[in-house]
């Protein structure tokens, strides 16, 4: 493979940070009400959502929420869905418990299909992958789909779940004295490790999916890898870790759509918006600019029709961002954007506001993410996107910047600028 690995070392078992604040590993997955108004201002703003806050709760635009008596654990804490009930031949009444229904179904399986830490009777999902290595295993249609659409795009990101396993204990940290076990640019040791586990999982001979059709898939692991694993105490092998909402809330949309309903949008916490309504309604995203410790907002971008948008940003906007930042006492933030090549966060600028009209939001990350985790922006490759119809909006040099052909300025009476076409 043209390089050597240390492996005669004791691996890094760092104490884990005792999450004391939090009653179940999974309670992030509850649906908390800053979460709900964060979406709102940084994701999809449907046209008459006035009527959503103060009208009736039987027609118009309603949260669409899983059904919180269910026993069995969900992703839908991670997003909201916005619907307008009573929009079609359906009443609203009926339509508001067919849609919570469904929803609370399609969150459960697919929260199933991407769980890194369990695995679940029929369901072969990213454990059952990890467990098996060169082994053929059966997977879910949807893990299928979204592994296929890496392979395709020929990110490598999956691949370093073995630093994902270290490295998400960062951000349950509550100062900076215990973050040294965890952060390699403050811990050498680190940085060589999650180097080696990088040089892995950019190696296809070491780590590589091979996709058998028939939703079969085995993870080919080299002899040297499964060694190295075994002394490094590794059985994480894939993770879809910072992604996996990406496709989820694919999965989310295009099931809903599948049946139907598409007189809505959901958004995620961490970026995602999924727009499933082709009439002409109005919807508007926020765009936010960080310049130090003042966050503005340069722009409304205002469209019509189904949208796929992914906002990419380093730094925290609500309390449910934790889970994905950290930021130490001299201002310095710590991202899940790490670079597979090394294994580092990385951010070549503080906002980035990606969308298309015909791809989804797992193809629109999988197109800029390579662009965005980097030391600098390359504004020509991101222009360039243009051609496959993913389109971009940042700030750069305290100008706003935006790609898309037709695409206009305009400024509203209160002073905000809209982006229209």
């Amino acid at each position: 493979m043209g390089r050597t690995v240390n492996t005669k070392r004791t691996p890094p078992r760092p104490k884990p940070v005792e999450k004391v604040e939090l009653s179940e590993k999974h309670l992030k997955r509850r649906l908390v009400l800053t979460i709900l108004f964060i979406c709102i201002g940084a994701g999809a703003i449907a046209y008459g959502f006035m009527q959503f806050l103060s009208g009736d709760n039987n027609e118009g635009w309603t949260e669409i929420e899983a059904n919180s008596t269910s026993d069995e654990l969900s992703c839908s804490g991670d997003f909201v869905f916005l619907y307008e009930l009573g929009a079609g031949d359906t009443s609203a009444l009926s339509e508001n418990k067919v849609l919570k229904s469904l929803y609370t179904e399609l969150a459960v399986e697919i929260y199933k299909v991407f769980d890194v830490d369990y695995t679940y009777d029929e369901v072969g999902n990213v454990r059952s992958i990890n467990q098996s290595p060169n082994e053929i295993v059966t997977v879910e249609p949807a893990l299928y789909e979204a592994l296929q659409t890496v392979q395709e795009y020929g990110d490598r990101s999956i691949y370093l779940g073995p630093v994902y396993q270290i490295y998400d204990s960062l951000f349950f940290c509550e100062d900076d004295s215990q973050t040294v076990d965890y952060d390699p640019y403050q811990n050498s040791y680190l940085m060589e490790y999650y180097g080696e586990i990088a040089a892995f999982a950019c190696d296809p001979d070491s780590v590589d999916i091979e996709l058998l059709g028939d939703n079969q898939v085995r993870l080919a692991v080299s002899e040297e890898y499964l060694a190295y694993a075994e002394e490094n105490d590794i059985t994480d092998y894939i993770d879809f870790s910072w992604m996996m909402n990406a496709f989820i809330i694919d999965y989310l949309a295009d099931s809903l759509m599948e049946n139907g309903y598409t007189h809505g949008c959901i958004s995620s916490y961490d970026g995602f918006v999924r727009n499933l309504d082709d009439r002409e309604v109005s919807y508007s995203f926020a765009v936010y600019s960080r310049d130090g410790a003042v966050i503005d907002q340069p722009a409304i971008l205002q469209y019509t029709g189904t949208r796929s948008i992914v906002y990419l940003r380093n730094y925290m906007m609500s309390e449910a961002d934790t889970y994905h930042y950290y930021e130490m006492a001299d201002g310095e933030i710590r991202t899940m954007y790490l670079d597979p090549e090394d294994g580092l966060c990385k951010s070549a600028v503080n906002d980035l506001v990606s969308y298309s009209e015909e791809k989804s939001c797992a193809e629109v990350l999988l197109s800029v993410k390579g662009i965005y985790i980097a030391e600098e922006l390359d504004a020509e490759e991101l222009d360039a996107l243009g051609g496959n119809g993913v389109y971009s909006i940042y700030m750069a040099d305290g100008a706003l910047r935006y790609n898309e052909s037709g695409l206009e300025e305009q400024v509203g009476d209160d002073g905000t600028v809209y982006l229209v076409r």
